[in-house]
């Protein structure tokens, strides 16, 4: 590609050209008609081909003229088109929110569809696992468990909680004990969620156990394992076996009655969830509502 022409002094054509008169399009651009003039004089130079025909304060386009404006308006209608979409849209960008994969339809989803409807503004959901990318992934709001991966950023308090064992009524019904130490649950029925590979600390079935006061229990092994809260507690609800999990994610399915806790023991989780935010995206008005939605502002 060639060298281009100055950008002024193609503005300053196609201007000219669509109004006819150097003293009208130097009005349109807020330049005299004599830097109108010289900026066509330019261009007429680089391209060594006369745009207009000059008599007196008349001008008429040439050939070469007539060949070369269809397109720069085109061009310039495409530009102009292009900032109008933009201009309208920066008022109305979505609000990036990243959330814990147990954290989205267990707690979160409920909350955001309040929010956009009460608030307005367009969301854009991803569900991901620890760590992010902040800045790769233009994400304004990170919601997670713990904030190791984030110590460099702002970080709120969404709710502390505590590891509780559920399950369905019916499997209650069949195995339940008079004291909660699920002592006569099968080592088979106790359904484990692996955190994966970046979580060692989170309460497990052993030390719930030891809380119970059965701490010689001898696990035989897990009857289920899964990777994921929400499938823990779907397992939970269709009378696979008892899960532990944390008791705000399982709030709804406790009242709707899908659920029992058979247990008033309780472990404390390690961590806090927690809204992490960037700096840079801190004081962006539609980060502040969401926080304040939150209650955390």
């Amino acid at each position: 590609m060639g060298k281009l022409p100055s950008l002024t002094g193609m503005r300053a054509f196609e201007v000219a050209a669509r109004c006819g008169s150097f003293v009208v399009a130097g009005e349109e651009l807020g330049v005299s008609s004599a830097a109108v003039s010289l900026q066509i004089k330019s261009l007429e130079d680089h391209l060594g081909k006369k745009l207009f025909l000059r008599k007196g304060n008349r001008i008429s386009l040439t050939d070469a003229g007539e060949v070369m404006y269809p397109k720069l308006a085109h061009a310039f209608d495409a530009l102009s088109d292009a900032a109008q979409m933009v201009q309208r849209n920066k008022h109305r960008r979505q609000l990036v929110v990243s959330v814990l994969p147990a954290l989205a339809d267990l707690w979160f989803l409920p909350k955001a569809l309040e929010f956009k409807e009460r608030m307005g503004i367009p969301l854009d959901i991803r569900v991901q696992e620890d760590p992010i990318d902040f800045e790769r992934e233009s994400v304004d709001v990170r919601l997670t468990f713990g904030s190791t991966f984030y110590a460099e950023y702002r970080q709120r308090t969404l709710f502390s909680d505590v590891a509780i064992p559920v399950c369905a009524p019916d499997f209650w019904a069949q195995y339940n004990d008079p004291d909660g130490s699920l002592s006569n649950v099968p080592d088979n029925k106790l359904i484990y969620n692996n955190w994966g590979p970046i979580y060692a600390s989170e309460p497990l079935w052993p030390e719930w156990l030891r809380a119970a006061g059965r701490e010689g229990a001898a696990l035989a092994g897990p009857g289920l394992v899964v990777s994921d809260m929400s499938t823990a507690i779907s397992a939970a609800k269709l009378g696979a076996g008892v899960a532990l999990v944390p008791s705000t994610l399982v709030k709804p399915g406790l009242e709707s009655g899908a659920l029992v806790a058979p247990s008033k023991i309780s472990l404390a989780m390690k961590k806090d969830y927690v809204l992490v935010v960037p700096n840079a995206r801190a004081e962006v008005s539609a980060v502040r509502s969401f926080l304040k939605f939150l209650e955390l502002e």
